[in-house]
């Protein structure tokens, strides 16, 4: 496969050998992961400090109150199509919670605690990101992915929280279980992962897929790869172990406690949504991961160039089911953000099999993410504002207290 782009200028030449340097100083990555947690800090506003200046928090977030009180009791004073009505498996979150006494007082700071504590959990995931990236790929190139990665909505949502998402959550446990290496490790942290939302289930295919490769040494190319040869040890089968036990507690928590999930067209759950979301937000697919879909086309047209034409509709196939999830419901964004995990494996495929002009190309990845704006796509389009022109909504919460 030949790509050609333009040999990089003297500055940018300076740059990359920069970013070589950077990389060779003690603690690079911990540095890196602090620099770029300030970015995203400084680049989204926080939403959930609005919870501050709310009159009646214990009313607006009342089911996420009543979770936390009673994690096992079905949701109930809320409308179904509401995001308050499908939390009903969603027990990490509420059971931290519980934990950590916060919502005893159900005040707007207790919940404020909780996303508190989200956003503080972006500086392991970068951090994880960054240690993972480099165990395949060279220094160069992670920072600059890194730094792409930290542009887009990915990290956003570890901020961009109001309504009780916590998908950071669920990221940073779904990135855990392709970083860690103890099996016991793999499997409590996507355990945790499906228990904060069911799209972690879904993208659990991303992660299994992940770890069939780490486990040939990237290399795939048929259907029976892809089942674990020594299940007691591979840690593939971890995953699907995770699937099992995940379905099997959900049906007993349904079966003993009642709880449900609605669905159907009327509560926003519905195949039948896709007509008109594709119709109208299909923008949608662009602004969640913004410039890393170059690498995502670019590790298929690689693959294709080998041949391997498996691996590559493996891929197209886990990221359809994604969209298909996505443009099922409202959130698109938050929802199709949890296909990173094949961003994450396109990466690497394409740093191993695609030696020419790499640093030049994950420039041109980052830049195209810094330059777009954030937007969350839900039923409309929001851009998620920068936190240096948020001064207004600070103005009024520095004046609550």
């Amino acid at each position: 496969m030949s790509l050609y782009v333009s040999r990089p200028s003297s500055q940018v030449s300076r740059f990359y050998d920069y970013i070589e340097h950077f990389t060779q100083t003690r603690f690079w990555q911990l540095k890196l992961s602090l620099v770029l947690f300030g970015f995203v800090l400084l680049t989204t506003y926080p939403n959930y400090l609005d919870i501050l200046i709310d009159p009646a928090p214990r009313t607006t977030f009342s089911y996420f109150f009543d979770k936390v009180a009673s994690p096992l009791s079905p949701v109930t004073g809320v409308q179904e199509i509401t995001h308050g009505a499908k939390i009903a498996f969603r027990l990490t979150v509420p059971l931290l919670a519980k934990l950590m006494n916060i919502g005893f007082t159900a005040t707007g700071k207790d919940l404020v605690l909780v996303f508190l504590l989200q956003s503080l959990l972006l500086f392991p995931f970068l951090l994880m990101l960054i240690r993972l990236l480099n165990r395949y790929m060279d220094s160069v190139s992670t920072v600059l992915l890194v730094g792409a990665c930290a542009s887009t909505y990915i990290a956003k949502a570890f901020f961009w929280d109001y309504h009780c998402w916590f998908d950071g959550y669920a990221y940073f446990f779904l990135l855990g279980g392709m970083f860690f290496r103890p099996r016991w490790l793999v499997f409590t942290s996507l355990l945790l992962a499906c228990w904060t939302d069911e799209r972690a289930v879904i993208a659990l295919g991303g992660i299994y897929l992940f770890h069939c490769l780490r486990e040939r040494d990237f290399e795939l190319s048929s259907f029976k790869e892809l089942l674990p040869q020594r299940p007691l040890f591979h840690t593939s089968a971890i995953v699907l172990l995770v699937g099992i036990t995940y379905v099997l507690g959900r049906w007993s928590l349904g079966y003993f406690y009642g709880l449900n999930t609605p669905a159907g067209e009327n509560v926003g759950v519905s195949l039948s949504l896709m007509p008109f979301q594709i119709k109208h937000r299909l923008i949608g697919l662009l602004f969640t991961f913004e410039g890393l879909w170059i690498v995502f086309a670019l590790a298929i047209l690689v693959l294709r160039e080998q041949r391997n034409r498996f691996l590559s509709n493996m891929f197209l196939l886990g990221m359809f089911l994604h969209a298909l999830v996505a443009y099922s419901v409202y959130d698109i964004s938050r929802s199709l953000a949890y296909a990173f995990p094949l961003v994450i494996i396109a990466a690497i495929l394409f740093s191993k099999y695609y030696a020419h002009n790499k640093k030049q190309i994950m420039m041109l990845v980052m830049l195209s993410c810094v330059l777009i704006p954030t937007h969350y796509v839900v039923y409309y389009i929001v851009q998620i504002p920068w936190t240096l022109l948020s001064f207004e909504e600070f103005s009024l919460i520095f004046k609550h207290f």
